[in-house]
């Protein structure tokens, strides 16, 4: 099988060199890695229009034979360059693995899940990848977990999940749970500081209020109790429940 795999932590973030390795030598799959050149966490599905793309070839250490090309660009211009220019069509597309998890409207600024969606928009299988946590540095047992998976996810004719994997030992994690995306609120209020010269910055306030009761069925309950969450996701934001109303009302 033929996997593209793309981020946005950049091509030589851990996770992306993890997932690579698990995927060519203990998958036996051809991999192509399209990834930006440097970090672009919250890219979101932004795209470049007004300046040039450069795709350069590039050799990952313990990954010479994966055929790889760092960006100058989103995430989403990685998969569109990808796809239109530098490689053979995929079977699917792999991004990640992202360094935190993408839980909830996470989703909605997450440059990992956007790459994963303009493949989907394009009509290719692809899954987000993300390990939860801050200080986890092994990204080999969500490297193996998204090897396991990735025969459900061609057999489920979905084109789009997103995956997140919780930030405990292996032996620690308790299963799978298909389950829908958590709500949450990031504080809208960002930091204000000064600068030497009396100037006002502002920081983006980092942190979340997830909405999820303690026996609500979310994303978030369930990787903070240990278990990989899967949330098939689609690419229409067309609210079909309201829309039938208007129709009816109109």
């Amino acid at each position: 099988m033929h996997i593209m795999l793309t981020n946005d932590d950049g091509i030589f973030a851990a996770g992306i060199q993890a997932l690579a390795l698990e995927l060519s030598e203990n998958g036996g799959h051809q991999v192509t890695i399209v990834a930006p050149d440097s970090e672009r966490s919250g890219a979101g599905h932004s795209f470049t229009f007004l300046t040039p793309l450069r795709a350069n070839r590039v050799t990952l250490s313990g990954l010479e034979d994966v055929e790889a090309y760092a960006v100058n660009g989103t995430p989403t211009d990685c998969v569109k360059v990808g796809l239109g220019n530098l490689a053979q069509r995929p079977d699917c597309i792999l991004s990640g693995i992202n360094h935190g998890q993408n839980l909830g409207v996470d989703t909605t600024y997450s440059g990992t899940v956007s790459a994963a969606m303009e493949g989907a928009l394009l009509g290719v299988p692809s899954m987000a990848l993300s390990l939860a946590g801050s200080d986890m540095e092994d990204f080999g047992p969500a490297a193996r977990i998204a090897l396991t998976l990735l025969p459900d996810f061609l057999k489920s004719g979905s084109l789009l999940w997103n995956v997140n994997v919780p930030p405990v030992a292996e032996e620690k994690m308790l299963g799978v749970r298909y389950t829908p995306l958590a709500h949450q609120v990031y504080d809208g209020k960002y930091i204000e500081r000064k600068d030497p010269h009396g100037r006002k910055y502002y920081w983006t306030p980092t942190g979340a209020t997830y909405q999820c009761g303690p026996k609500e069925d979310c994303d978030v309950r369930w990787v903070e109790g240990g278990y990989v969450t899967i949330t098939p996701l689609l690419t229409d934001f067309t609210d079909k429940r309201a829309l039938a109303q208007l129709q009816v009302e109109g």
